[in-house]
């Protein structure tokens, strides 16, 4: 073969760059669209053809070890990321209308998706590898991403390519191994705590803490929280889905019984709304109220104050609650209690079974674990 003629490496071509019909002394090498990560035909160019030739027989080698990896063998779907995506988002918007969604599982999604879009974007479907996701972990750990983070927008995007395949737009999956996540350690209040917090709070933040407290609802649930939803009659809360709210997931639907003094608290609330109210609607009125008489958003300002005046303090420093650490602290002293998972997670309204209860929510303190010290000469010197 003379030196100056065309040749093949496996499905890679390289031959000389011809320009106004001779040879530049350049070569190219011809990589074809199934076998090129962009989907397309691509040519690179060399200064010689023992460049091309090395750069074609570390693609092949490429392929052989590292192909399946990599999607090379897979015919291209047709569909960016980015089409894909646009096409995902338009039906969950028609699930949030038909009410199978929230607005804002909708909202985070959306938020997720814009970190995914960066390096994912122009890919087509097909060739979306499990390389790919582990090179987008890494790029989101460099940027300080947490691996919780980078494993929900993982989650998200098998969830989109689970909605290409279901549709058969896409032929499988990759599997790509999550980042572990440390569970983190968490402190929180004891009872006595949060009984000197409501104390230092004025009288309508006071009942929403200690709502939150003794309930272990989530801050959706109590802001939206209407009078029709306090049963006085058997001392229960109804989280329902109800106009322009929806409660987290299906097993979110629950009754929440409450102690005796929490519900003759709200329902002298009730009495004193009602007297204020101005028509016969009062009943869908909101249980909590914000300022101005509008929807309660926000209140750690007020609630930060009261633990400063409470003088709640963790580590010498004050401790930052939450109404998320609230249920969490709700789900730990119902443990300390020794209430089973059973009872707990329809409580909390988790999944029957879910892990999420015993490994996010309850975090015994430190004290706690006193008890499980053995020590075999105080049994020794018992004995004797």
């Amino acid at each position: 073969m003379a030196n100056n003629e065309a040749l093949k490496i496996g499905p890679f071509r390289i031959a000389p760059r011809i320009r106004d019909g001779q040879q530049s002394g350049k070569w190219f090498l011809d990589i074809p669209p199934h076998v090129s990560l962009e989907g397309r035909r691509t040519r690179r160019s060399f200064d010689t053809k023992s460049e091309a030739m090395s750069e074609a027989r570390q693609l092949l080698r490429s392929l052989q070890i590292d192909g399946a990896l990599r999607g090379f063998h897979r015919p291209v779907a047709g569909i960016t990321f980015s089409e894909l995506s646009q096409r995902w988002l338009s039906t969950q918007a028609d699930r949030v209308a038909t009410q199978k969604k929230r607005v804002i599982s909708l909202q985070t999604h959306a938020f997720r998706l814009k970190a995914l879009l960066g390096p994912l974007a122009d890919l087509d479907i097909e060739r979306i590898s499990a390389k790919d996701i582990v090179d987008y972990q890494k790029i989101r750990l460099a940027v300080g991403r947490s691996p919780a983070t980078i494993n929900s927008e993982i989650r998200l995007l098998r969830q989109i390519l689970s909605w290409a395949v279901d549709h058969d737009l896409l032929h499988k999956i990759p599997k790509v191994e999550p980042i572990p996540e440390p569970r983190k350690r968490l402190s929180v209040p004891t009872i006595e705590e949060i009984v000197r917090v409501v104390a230092a709070l004025p009288p309508n933040l006071a009942l929403l803490i200690r709502f939150l407290a003794e309930t272990g609802c989530r801050k959706g649930e109590a802001f939206s929280l209407t009078w029709a939803d306090v049963d006085e009659l058997h001392n229960a809360i109804l989280i329902r889905r109800k106009a322009g709210w929806t409660p987290k997931t299906a097993h979110s639907d629950r009754d929440v019984f409450v102690g005796a003094t929490l519900m003759k608290e709200l329902v002298a609330a009730k009495h004193a709304a009602l007297k204020q109210a101005l028509d016969d609607r009062a009943s869908a009125s909101l249980v909590f109220l914000g300022r101005g008489g509008g929807r309660m958003w926000n209140f750690e300002k007020a609630l930060a104050t009261a633990i400063k005046k409470a003088g709640v303090t963790r580590d010498g420093a004050e401790m930052h609650i939450t109404p998320h650490m609230l249920r969490k602290a709700h789900a730990t002293w119902l443990k300390q209690r020794g209430v089973d998972d059973v009872i707990l997670q329809p409580r909390l309204g988790h999944a029957p079974g879910s892990r999420v209860t015993a490994y996010n929510y309850v975090h015994l303190p430190s004290e706690a674990m006193k008890s499980t010290i053995i020590d075999l000469e105080t049994e020794r010197t018992n004995l004797d």
